[in-house]
């Protein structure tokens, strides 16, 4: 049915273009020649078809800029291969690895979690993550037994700091995927305390 549209899925794009790399060659041959540098973020994240499209694109100058990070390969389920990444300097073997070590966004006690997680990784680049904030509170891991014992905990904190004195405005939780407000937001209506939602729309 998408033939007879003329129509193609995301998954289309990749696969029929990468055929098309693969059996016409004057075609392989003209879009190397004519890409002269390559920029691809996120690598971590790619899969095989699309390593491949940038193996042939990169052909003729094998001008290939990659940016990623092994530690944070979390797209397997949609067919990245972490191995990409892993492999890169073996595919490309005059490239050159420069580790981004430096982090603004963390404290030095996240950061050394994050490590102590990362120094397991059985296949990776070493690398060793330092901070460029001061340092504060260490980080801590509270189990709850359902989505909504969290949702419980986060907002008997939240209760807690505004009957002290805390003020609303600074007060923020932030989430992985927008799916996972939905538990907060029914904990936070049961209290009675009014919020904002940020990029996205509001359960209710």
């Amino acid at each position: 049915r998408k033939h007879q549209a003329g129509a193609m899925d995301f998954d289309d794009l990749l696969t029929i273009f990468r055929e098309l790399l693969v059996k016409n060659s004057s075609v392989r041959e003209l879009l190397a020649e004519r890409f002269q540098y390559i920029l691809v973020d996120e690598y971590q994240d790619t899969n095989s078809v699309q390593a491949e499209i940038v193996r042939m694109l990169a052909s003729v100058h094998r001008n290939v800029l990659v940016v990623g990070d092994d530690a944070q390969s979390i797209y397997s389920f949609r067919a990245a291969d972490i191995r990409n990444i892993l492999r890169f300097p073996d595919t490309f073997v005059d490239a050159k690895v420069f580790r981004l070590t430096a982090n603004y966004r963390s404290s030095p006690e996240i950061l050394g979690v994050a490590n102590a997680i990362i120094s397991q990784n059985e296949e990776q680049f070493p690398k060793q993550l330092r901070a460029i904030n001061p340092a504060h509170e260490k980080p801590c891991v509270i189990p709850a037994a359902s989505d909504a014992q969290e949702a419980q905990y986060v907002g008997e904190h939240i209760s807690r700091a505004i009957a002290s004195g805390g003020q609303p405005k600074d007060i923020a939780v932030l989430f992985r995927a927008a799916f996972h407000s939905q538990p907060l937001e029914m904990e936070l209506m049961r209290r009675g305390i009014a919020y904002e939602y940020r990029g996205g729309m509001k359960f209710f």
